[in-house]
């Protein structure tokens, strides 16, 4: 299969260096492969495929409605929907209509969206159901029972930047630099074998990115659809319909955000932490194990690590996957070291909305992917570092055209990323940081927040972020932890002495000044990363309400006693099961022997307990007392 998909990508390659080099042409290529599978789908009761020609049928049908309905306009046409076959079909329909699409960022604020929408003068939005734009939204599903139509395509589409700086840029792309992304794969290729591995003649790639956003439109759609492999989709974004998603459709390809990585890293570490010192030790010696035997053997230790580690690994992502990739943000190197240790290649790359995917580490062997580098830059990109390291790219793949606030302009030869890098001997880059975050410390020194972050291990947080807050001479390098309303005051102590410890070990100019704890969301519920810009906005006005730590331990519970949000949601929950008052559910009353529950009424609580706290897994053992399962449900928080 390695063999056959290396020819595909150069036939591929080949029909793309002789074609005009637009949309057009891409779409042809992509869909030339009929009957192999495009996408597949668990709905819940049986795995349903889609090959690319039945694709192709719909898009052709589609994009026929659309002519009709609304002509070929030559103007943008918004898709406003998450990753599904109907996002690839409107994608096409809309550029095959004569039309324009504007990749609407479902987690961008409403505000913002409006004012693109109205920048772009788009009046129309496809959709799976309408949103709250001012535009008429025209559901996919109804685009049907046109008459067929010659194409009339447009060689243009829009994607907004993830907008954590809160201003308005939307990046313009053509058929020309979408073919230069997709001519990289052949260098991809010749550099690590690894990326062309299936599993039981299979390549999947998880859907996980969205496609309005540039890492998942080019790494995960563009690059892997070209040479006929296949997208998984997901019926929804929690961690544990991930891992069963990749385990049982044996998913081979994993992108993502460094999120999905530090979320998965966190319950693990949780996990064996629950399980006693150990189990730890044993974990801890099989990551060493696991990487010293992928040094030496690289393609063969990686599979050796997985049985190694199968107590982890089994119920984790299961044995399939082969390739994975981190990008969008800063890469904790814990979570590098212990995905690679486990037999899971873990490669982290950079790429902008403005630039799209321009370099990925493709080291062969763990040491190297645990630098944290993003790799040499691609075939047709150059990178080039000012005095002050901050990154410049040029490149064919460069977006045609930038709008800044309603203003659109062509982009220049280099384009300035305000990243700042580093570069080693052998020409590989490591991120440094953002310029923009950061801070000027009390002795002058700039200070990275990300590179603090890097030595904060939380597993009490359930998100935390370092920034500067104030304004000029009083901006203090602060650490906002976001915490859950039912932590008990023993843990949240804990948090607070992770926290000192980790500041101590700190050099002096970038130690944390301030610590602030709280219990509102410090992102959006559906970002992919913590924007500082929004975090500061947000907490000015007061969404985010900051509580400083000897307030938060003073209100907290002490010792041993149950938090009593949590005691209260879990009482609440029996006493309606089992259709008795509240108050007798005491915080150690047994509830199989002293009130009566059946195992299927245990199941039942034990199964909207999980829905309650966004746990998976049920409560172990003889868990039945409220004292017992508010403290699963901490452990598991």
């Amino acid at each position: 299969m390695k063999k056959e998909l290396r020819q595909l990508v150069a036939d591929g390659c080949r029909l793309l260096e002789e074609s005009e080099k637009t949309l057009a042409a891409v779409y042809e290529v992509m869909f030339r492969f009929g009957d192999a599978v495009l996408a597949e789908y668990d709905d819940g009761f049986r795995v349903r495929k889609t090959t690319y020609a039945q694709a192709k049928a719909r898009i052709e049908e589609a994009s026929a409605a659309l002519r009709e309905r609304i002509g070929a306009t030559h103007g943008y046409v918004g898709l406003e929907m998450e990753n599904s076959v109907d996002w690839i079909v409107a994608f096409w329909a809309i550029l095959r209509s004569g039309n324009k699409p504007w990749l609407v960022n479902t987690r961008h604020p409403k505000a913002l969206s409006e004012q693109i929408r109205r920048d772009l003068g788009v009046s129309v939005i496809l959709c799976a159901a309408p949103g709250e734009l001012e535009a008429t939204y025209l559901p996919v599903s109804e685009l049907k029972g046109a008459a067929p139509c010659e194409p009339e395509f447009e060689d243009e589409f829009a994607l907004a930047t993830s907008a954590t700086s809160l201003n308005e840029i939307v990046c313009f792309y053509t058929g020309r630099q979408v073919t230069a992304q997709l001519l990289n794969t052949r260098g991809i290729l010749r550099d690590s074998k690894r990326v062309a591995f299936h599993y039981h003649g299979s390549l999947k790639l998880l859907a996980f990115l969205p496609f309005y956003h540039i890492f998942g439109l080019f790494a995960v759609y563009f690059w892997f659809t070209y040479f006929g492999r296949t997208l998984v989709f997901l019926r929804d974004y929690a961690p544990e319909t991930i891992l069963s998603t990749c385990r049982k459709q044996e998913v081979t390809h994993l992108f993502a955000v460094p999120l999905l990585w530090h979320t998965v890293e966190k319950q693990v570490l949780k996990e064996v932490e629950r399980r006693g010192e150990k189990v730890q030790r044993r974990f801890a010696r099989g990551i060493r194990l696991g990487t010293a035997l992928q040094q030496i053997a690289p393609y063969t230790g990686a599979k050796l690590a997985r049985r190694l580690m199968k107590e982890v690994t089994d119920p984790l992502f299961g044995r399939s996957i082969q390739f994975c990739i981190s990008g969008g943000s800063f890469l904790r190197p814990s979570a590098l070291q212990m995905f690679n240790g486990m037999g899971y290649p873990l490669h982290n790359g950079y790429g902008m909305s403005e630039v799209g995917i321009t370099s990925v580490e493709l080291g062969v062997r763990p040491k190297e992917r645990n630098r944290n580098a993003v790799g040499k830059p691609f075939d047709n990109v150059t990178y080039r570092l000012d005095e002050k390291g901050v990154l410049s790219i040029k490149g064919e793949a460069v977006c045609e055209a930038i709008m800044l606030n309603g203003v659109r302009r062509q982009t220049e030869e280099w384009f300035v990323t305000g990243d700042r890098f580093a570069a080693d001997a052998d020409g590989r880059y490591t991120v440094l940081g953002r310029v923009s975050d950061v801070i000027i410390g009390e002795n002058g020194e700039n200070v990275d927040p990300d590179r603090i972050e890097e030595e904060l291990t939380l597993p009490e947080a359930a998100n935390f972020c370092v920034m500067g807050l104030g304004e000029g001479a009083d901006e203090v390098l602060t650490l906002v932890v976001q915490v859950s309303p039912y932590l008990s005051g023993e843990r949240l102590r804990a948090l607070l002495e992770r926290v000192n410890a980790a500041n101590a070990a700190l050099p002096a100019a970038s130690q944390i000044r301030r610590v602030r704890l709280t219990q509102d969301a410090i992102a959006p519920p559906t970002a992919i990363k913590v924007g500082r810009a929004w975090l500061k906005r947000a907490i000015g006005e007061g969404t985010v309400v900051l509580t400083a730590p000897e307030q938060a331990l003073a209100a907290a519970p002490a010792g041993e006693t149950i938090p009593p949000a949590l005691a209260g949601k879990v009482r609440t929950l029996v006493a309606d099961e089992l259709g008795i008052a509240p108050e007798a559910v005491g915080d150690d009353t047994d509830w199989v022997t002293a009130l009566g529950m059946t195992s299927l009424q245990y199941f039942s609580v034990a199964a909207a307990l999980c829905d309650a706290f966004g746990l998976s897994g049920l409560p172990e053992g003889q868990e039945h007392t409220l004292r017992a399962v508010c403290a699963w449900i901490e452990r598991n928080l």
